[in-house]
């Protein structure tokens, strides 16, 4: 599919996004069983996280899932808190990824001692998590 071509789905005339986002439903049944199937090399999943993942997709409850995999509902509830943990960890990484490919020429790291908030402009204040000038996902957490 090229951007900018119309193509034809389902009896009408479609972007090419649209008509992606259609073929990936009828013919792989969405975007989720293909990306999860794949090999843990490509998406770094293990097993018990593919099962655990396929079981939230499909709706089950915590209890459940404890059964199905044979596990407490304490278990499964941990493994739900580090795929979380892995979200955040792959948001910040991701983050800076964006960064380092970005246009903006780098910025010298602050000398030792130096807060940086007076060779930026910006007003110094105890908690920088407070000022929104980090990207969206930093403004949606509290760090101790």
């Amino acid at each position: 599919f090229e951007t900018g071509v119309i193509y034809h789905s389902r009896g009408r005339d479609v972007t090419a996004e649209r008509a992606i986002r259609e073929h990936m439903q009828e013919v792989h049944s969405g975007t989720f069983w293909p990306m999860l199937e794949l090999d843990k090399t490509l998406n770094g999943l293990t097993e018990v996280q593919k099962t655990l993942l396929s079981c939230i997709y499909e709706g089950k409850s915590t209890d459940e899932i404890g059964e199905i995999m044979g596990i407490s509902t304490a278990t499964v509830r941990a493994h739900k808190f580090n795929l979380q943990k892995a979200k955040r960890e792959a948001k910040i990484l991701l983050a800076l990824l964006e960064i380092l490919e970005g246009e903006e020429p780098p910025v010298p790291r602050p000398v030792h001692g130096e807060s940086g908030a007076e060779s930026s402009g910006i007003e110094q204040t105890d908690d920088l998590f407070s000022l929104n000038m980090l990207h969206p996902f930093f403004t949606q957490f509290r760090y101790k």
